[in-house]
């Protein structure tokens, strides 16, 4: 069907039929319409082609594409406003890239960022992200490593992971050759049963690398100077060396530049997927985190390493979870009592010796004979002084372990030390009268 031309276009018609007649060379053509050469012998190959129509814009008549797209404006924005978990909106504080994300996979509505930004900035929202050109110190990159497993990065950071106003912190472990999360785990403070349950979770998924690159927290290294030339670990750092995992430090936040990216990257995501499944505990945010999360992070940012050949090792999780707790030294009196930070336990089965006391998440606590350390024997919370040094990581463990269906109320004296001891000891039978 051909085209109606205006006035301009029927005298571009004319000029290119007289080139068409050869009644008009292309130069001569080029010089009277101002066009090049070239220009010319392309109108002419698409009028051969496409006739009449070649003269009009491809543009004519479409409509426009966010003219065309206004129902989906509309839903964008009943998505972003209305949406709902709990109550709660999951897509405050969203940025515009990760809810572009959300879009697409979730409601199969595709569109570019700057599309998206346009439509939120219109309702008034803005991305918390902002990106200003600052002239700050450049760091220069180092290079990933080849194999996966060969160097994994630890840090941890406290965030409002809930968006409750409390902060809660993430100890985790990220593959330096393709920046992917192999370790996380929530607990409410940085602490070594965090990142010991973040590297059980490793060893499960992964297995155990050649090398950690923490930074120098007290966690990982024994910062005071020491008067002997002796070696001083850590619990961590004890756990590692029996593991055979070699550590070594980061003496800046930029030589382990990526791990912090990695934090910054999940602090403007990872509140908002905890809202979205209506995750709200940390013991839900740990489950999501070890069996969840690090699928969705290679997801977002697929990375391939340089090398197939992986340097993680298959770990015998019996053997790891033998070495994974911290232990501390301790000595039990005649009566079976020892403490333990402010904690009173019992154990009948051990008295008047040195003992080690062993705490993990896995396991809770448990104690061994310091001069038979393959035995292990459980023990029972006698009476607590919550106003000790212990951690309040430790404390919670302590907890869950021995004061779960105990009343907030009455929390000083949860067991008699007579009673366990008489319930070991056989009655007498009586006489017969």
């Amino acid at each position: 069907m051909s085209a109606k031309l205006t006035q301009q276009q029927e005298e571009r018609k004319k000029l290119i039929l007289k080139v068409v007649n050869k009644e008009l060379t292309t130069r001569e053509a080029a010089v009277e319409a101002g066009l090049t050469i070239r220009a010319i012998q392309k109108a002419v190959q698409r009028y051969k082609k496409h006739g009449d129509d070649s003269f009009v814009h491809g543009n004519i008549g479409r409509i426009r594409e966010d003219l065309r797209r206004t129902e989906d404006k509309a839903r964008i924005i009943d998505i972003f406003q209305n949406t709902r978990v709990d109550g709660v909106n999951p897509f405050e504080d969203i940025t515009y890239v990760f809810f572009k994300e959300i879009l697409e996979e979730d409601f199969h509505i595709r569109g570019s960022v700057f599309w998206i930004k346009h439509i939120l900035n219109a309702i008034g929202y803005y991305s918390p992200i902002k990106h200003k050109c600052k002239n700050t110190a450049v760091h220069l990159m180092r290079e990933r490593k080849e194999h996966t497993g060969e160097l994994v990065q630890a840090d941890g950071t406290p965030y409002d992971w809930f968006k409750d106003g409390h902060m809660y912190c993430i100890q985790g472990f990220i593959d330096d050759a393709t920046g992917y999360p192999v370790g996380l785990y929530m607990t409410k403070n940085e602490c070594t049963l965090g990142y010991v349950e973040a590297f059980r979770n490793m060893a499960e998924t992964d297995g155990i690398p050649e090398a950690l690159y923490p930074d120098k927290a007290g966690v990982f290294f024994v910062n005071q100077k020491t008067k002997d030339d002796e070696k001083h670990l850590t619990q961590f750092g004890l756990m590692m060396e029996n593991l055979g995992v070699d550590m070594f430090p980061a003496h800046s936040p930029q030589a382990k530049g990526r791990i912090e990216r990695f934090w910054q990257t999940i602090q403007h995501r990872l509140p908002n997927l905890f809202r979205l499944r209506g995750i709200k505990t940390i013991e839900q945010a740990n489950k999501f985190l070890k069996e969840d999360f690090p699928k969705i992070y290679k997801k977002w940012f697929p990375v391939k390493p340089k090398s197939d050949e992986t340097h993680f090792v298959k770990a015998d999780m019996n053997e790891v979870n033998s070495i994974l707790k911290a232990t501390f030294p301790g000595h039990i009196d005649r009566s079976g009592v020892f403490l333990l930070k402010g904690y009173r336990f019992f154990c009948p089965e051990l008295t008047d010796r040195k003992i080690l006391i062993h705490l993990n998440e896995k396991e809770g606590l448990w104690i061994t004979d310091a001069a038979n350390p393959d035995k292990r024997y459980s023990v029972t919370l006698v009476e607590t002084d919550t106003t000790g040094t212990m951690p309040e990581v430790m404390k919670d463990l302590i907890d869950r372990v021995f004061l779960k269906n105990a009343k907030p109320k009455f929390r000083e004296v949860y067991f008699d030390i007579d009673d366990v001891v008489l319930s070991q000891v056989k009655p007498k039978l009586k006489k017969a009268s």
